[in-house]
């Protein structure tokens, strides 16, 4: 084989990767694409929840449409609005809405068993065991979704990356939502409908934001843009990871949740004006201040 030529290991895995690497890459998404799915629904078909209770299940999921629709016009005008291809808005919707979720449920569990194995407290474990998971499994993993969308579309555009981004996260949100909406149904307490208008009245400032302003971080950071320094992409990257932190954490008060959900949501804003003026030559800097 000519790969016995090579002198050391690292020339070797060089070749493989220029060789296979794409097709690779093709094999593994595509694998998570149907696991991802898979994993989701099967939870659906579990035979020992009670059938009198889908109905009610349905009508309580349903209330997702009431930002579900909103925010799905909203993207089909930002397409427009920042010239983004069919390709990247596919392929964002089909990661997006398979990937993350999976990943993020299994990076969770490794860090719960990572956790108990260092003997953690169960009191720590109680107060800030969702602060010390999420965060981090939950935003790489609608990241995992840009970065997909890059290198299937052999690269894209902050804008690109804006979207993507925003598809990520309304996936991530839409079947998480559902997910809790059907564990509380058919839960001890039967509480499906205040879960669901919970979670419903925590959409807009929650996970599209966070995967906006990561996403595009991510981008910039990897394509060394000059319109958005190495200093300012790792501050989206690290940003949200710290606002999902704090708002996740045992902090107490009606005051919490409207707090970082409204930081989250001018951060978004913020990176929005970034892209939304790149091909006007305009200085990011002079546009707006942070």
């Amino acid at each position: 084989m000519q790969f016995l030529h090579f002198k050391n290991w690292e020339d070797y895995m060089k070749k493989f990767i220029n060789i296979y690497g794409s097709n690779l890459l093709t094999i593994i998404t595509l694998a998570l694409v149907f696991i991802g799915f898979n994993d989701y629904f099967v939870q659906f078909a579990e035979k020992d929840k009670s059938q009198e209770l889908f109905p009610i299940f349905l009508i309580a999921a349903s209330t997702v449409f009431l930002y579900a629709i909103p925010v799905a016009l909203f993207i089909y005008y930002l397409v427009k609005r920042f010239n983004v291809s069919g390709k990247v808005v596919l392929l964002s919707l089909i990661f997006g809405f398979t990937i993350p979720l999976y990943l993020a449920s299994q990076g969770n569990s490794l860090i719960s068993l990572l956790l108990f194995s260092l003997n953690v407290p169960k009191e720590i474990l109680s107060k800030w065991g969702a602060a010390m998971t999420a965060p981090f499994t939950e935003e790489i993993a609608k990241g995992i979704v840009v970065l997909l969308t890059y290198f299937f579309c052999k690269k894209i555009s902050l804008k690109d990356a804006f979207i993507s981004g925003m598809i990520s996260g309304f996936g991530f949100q839409v079947l998480e939502d559902v997910a809790y909406i059907f564990q509380s149904t058919f839960g001890e307490t039967n509480t499906g409908f205040s879960i669901a208008f919970e979670r419903v009245s925590n959409a807009l400032g929650s996970h599209m934001g966070f995967a906006i302003v990561f996403g595009v971080g991510l981008i910039a950071l990897l394509k060394k843009e000059t319109s958005i320094p190495k200093s300012k992409a790792l501050f989206f990257i690290i940003a949200p990871i710290v606002l999902h932190f704090a708002w996740n954490s045992p902090l107490e008060g009606d005051w919490v949740t409207p707090l970082f959900g409204s930081i989250n949501l001018c951060l978004a804003y913020y990176v929005f004006t970034i892209v939304d003026s790149l091909d006007e030559g305009i200085k990011i800097d002079k546009i707006v201040q942070v």
